[in-house]
């Protein structure tokens, strides 16, 4: 038995050593743009968040929408040209395209 546990020691230490060499102290953000990659203990890098956009049903109680809002209406996306896009329901009438932009 006791060779078992010697084999059974030795086994376990080995892939011990074996996991230890497969980390690395190294972390890198995979969602930084653009990506910093660099084997220097020291050094800088910017991480762009990007922007949001986020699209919510048209509400024509709603009297805010701004220039660079998205709604959707009818199946279609629109964005509001102004803040003067409040007049006008996107797709409907004469004149909606003066304050939407069909995307």
């Amino acid at each position: 038995m006791t060779k078992k546990r010697k084999f059974l020691r030795i086994a376990i230490a080995v892939l011990m050593v074996f996991s230890l060499l497969l980390t690395t102290s190294q972390t890198l953000a995979y969602w930084a743009q653009p990506t910093v990659v660099t084997t220097t203990a020291n050094s800088t890098g910017e991480v762009s968040i990007g922007d949001w956009d986020q699209v919510f049903p048209y509400d024509s109680n709603f009297n805010d929408y701004v220039a660079g809002d998205m709604v959707t209406y009818n199946g279609q996306t629109y964005e509001a040209r102004g803040d003067y896009a409040n007049s006008f329901t996107p797709g409907v009438g004469w004149f909606w395209w003066l304050g939407w932009i069909r995307l």
